[in-house]
Parts: structure tokens; sequence; C-alpha cells
């Protein structure tokens, strides 16, 4: 089931066998073929990102997507860019000992607000890695021009970690596109399952297999536990999750449809964050809390907020499903415009906790 969202009377973006459909049509259920092959998706995409002229694009890095070599080659070029602006630090490694890195910025005025922007915690997202660090290169190519973003660089100490999930991301270049948890084992884990809020609630699961496989005890993945270590450390105010897809703006919790202590804050920002990003390219982003979603427990969203103490939120970018027919695998062009999204939702999250 690739769709985010899930309820009463909406269609389901589900993948299945081909043999399976008239299954489906002898239980009377209806259905539409949004992408005959999947898997033929996938190989026109490493097709084309094999061609030699994709290294270059005409310069633009942003006119494709990247493997995790490339993202962290690019984030040593921004670092050497700006040094005094931004930082570059490893805030620990996976599994497969690739570190997770991190940008520093700014927060050079007294007082400024910390913040996290975090990516990639699911490896087959490649458009929330690609839009993690497209908002870390707009912040420091911006800021000597943009007034928005030295005003935000200057009162805002933010930190970028664009895949949290290097292991899995890169196994979805080389042999899995569709791959979505780390390399632990054979199976994986779902980090996004595995943080100690909530964990092994419903939601996430105890099979290996299954997709949200949550592991074996909360914290037990280097990748997780990477990210809990930062955030206890910097107490960050302000953090958000980027994902994909389905065009959703999410608030805690998603363990549990008691509201949160700051519901009505979290959907009052959360509302200027969806107009905001819809300013920005006139696409639209649905905001509502996580479990209208579906249950979700051991999420970095609910422990950001829970346990950490941030204003929380996780972003589903592009493509909307259902109706998403690119999935994960969005065409390039979508790079850029959906960065602008996700840029608009983190100047604005700052703006508006003023």
């Amino acid at each position: 089931m690739w769709s985010e969202e899930r309820g009463a009377g909406l269609p389901l973006d589900l993948v299945v066998a081909s043999d399976r459909l008239p299954l489906l049509a002898a239980q009377g259920v209806t259905w539409q073929v949004l992408v005959a092959d999947i898997d033929a998706v996938a190989a026109d995409e490493h097709a084309r990102l094999a061609q030699p002229a994709v290294a270059d694009k005409g310069g633009d890095w942003f006119a494709e997507y990247r493997d995790y070599k490339a993202i962290t080659t690019h984030l040593e070029e921004l670092t050497a860019l700006a040094p005094g602006l931004v930082s570059m630090q490893a805030i620990g490694n996976s599994l497969e000992n690739r570190p997770l890195w991190a940008l520093k910025f700014g927060g050079s005025a007294p007082g400024s607000t910390k913040m996290m922007v975090n990516g990639t915690q699911h490896a087959r997202e490649w458009i929330a890695a690609m839009t993690t660090t497209c908002v870390a290169d707009r912040l420091i190519r911006g800021y000597a021009t943009d007034p928005a973003i030295r005003d935000f660089v200057d009162h805002t100490e933010l930190w970028v970690v664009p895949v949290v999930n290097p292991d899995g991301y890169q196994y979805s270049w080389s042999t899995n596109r569709y791959w979505r948890k780390n390399k632990r084992d054979n199976h994986g884990v779902d980090l996004n399952r595995n943080f100690d809020l909530a964990f092994g609630g419903a939601g996430s699961s105890g099979l290996k297999a299954a997709e949200n496989y949550r592991g074996p005890s909360a914290f037990s993945e280097p990748e997780s536990a990477a990210i809990r270590d930062l955030m206890l450390r910097e107490k960050f105010a302000l953090s958000i999750d980027f994902h994909a897809y389905s065009q959703l703006l999410l608030y805690p919790w998603s363990y549990s449809s008691k509201p949160a202590k700051d519901r009505d804050k979290l959907a009052a920002i959360g509302d200027r964050m969806a107009s905001a990003m819809y300013a920005t390219h006139q696409v639209s982003y649905k905001l509502i809390s996580g479990v209208e979603l579906y249950p979700a427990s051991g999420s970095l969203m609910d422990w950001a907020y829970g346990e950490a103490g941030a204003l929380a939120y996780t972003i589903e970018l592009r493509p909307k499903g259902p109706g998403g027919r690119a999935g994960f695998v969005l065409p390039p062009s979508e790079i850029r415009p959906t960065c602008d999204e996700g840029l608009a939702a983190v100047l604005e999250l700052r703006r508006s906790y003023r």
C-alpha cells in the first residue's frame, strides 16, 4: 500500500501483481491502473540516470536526482561557499558506517531559535533528500540578496539532515528502487517506527518482513539514535520531517486520537505553513493531525513533540495521491518546485513561532 492518505471513501494506491487483478474484479472491487509496471518505471529512471549527460544537466544540480555520494559532495561544496555561515558535521553513522551528515546554519543573533529539518528516513522517498538539500542550498545562496532568508538564518540555529537513512537510500539506487527501511540484516527496520514514544503501538509491526517493522526495541537502530541524540543535545524548538508522497502537512499526534496539548497552536501554525506552500505554485497541501492519516506509533514527529519538546511537523511532499501516478518516481522537473514549497514551509514555521 503506497497511499499515505487513507480512510473511508478514499481510493488507495496499491501495488498488486497483474495476474491478481481478475481476483479483485471477481470480488467486486473497482480499480483503475495508474502505473502498468512499476518495475519498468524504475528501470526507465535508472537508465536515464546512467546517461553521462545527467551528471551535468547544464550546471543545474537540482535538475536531476542525486545519490548519497553526490549529496555528500554537494554539502561539502555548500560549506566551502560560506564557511562563516554554515558548518558540516556527522551526527552519527549508519549500520554500514555511512555518516549521517548535517549542515548547521546561522543563529548569530542573541536568542536565536533552534530548529531541525530532516528527510529520507524512508529510502525510496528521493524527493525528500533533494528538497532538504535544496533548502540548505537556497539558504546559503540567498543569504546575501534575500532579506527574508538573511533574517531567518541570522535568527535561527538550523540543523539540516538531508539523508537520515543513507544505507537504505543507496540501496534504493543500486538494487531496489522501492526499498523503504534501513539495512538491518536482510529485512530492515522502519526508522519512523523506531522512536520510543508509543513504541510498538498501532501502525507499527513486529514482523520483520513488514514495511513498517519497528525493530526489536526503541532506538535499536543507529540512525534513529543519532537523531535522538542530536535533538536531546540541541533542544530544538521546531522540527520538520520531510517524506513523500501525498501533499500533506501533519502535526501530532500520530499514535493517538487524543488531542495534543498544543493542538490549536500546532494547527494554526500548520495552516499558515500550508498557505505559504500554496502561494509558491498554487499546489495544495492538506493539513491534518497524523492520526487522521492513519495510526503510526514510534514516529519521529510524535517523539520530537512529546519527548524532545519541539513543535514538530511531518510534510508529505509531491505528488498527490491517489492519482499521483508518478508515486515515488517523481519526474526531476518536480524537484525545484517541490523545493520552493519545502523552503516556504521552513521559513513560515520560524516566522509563525515568534
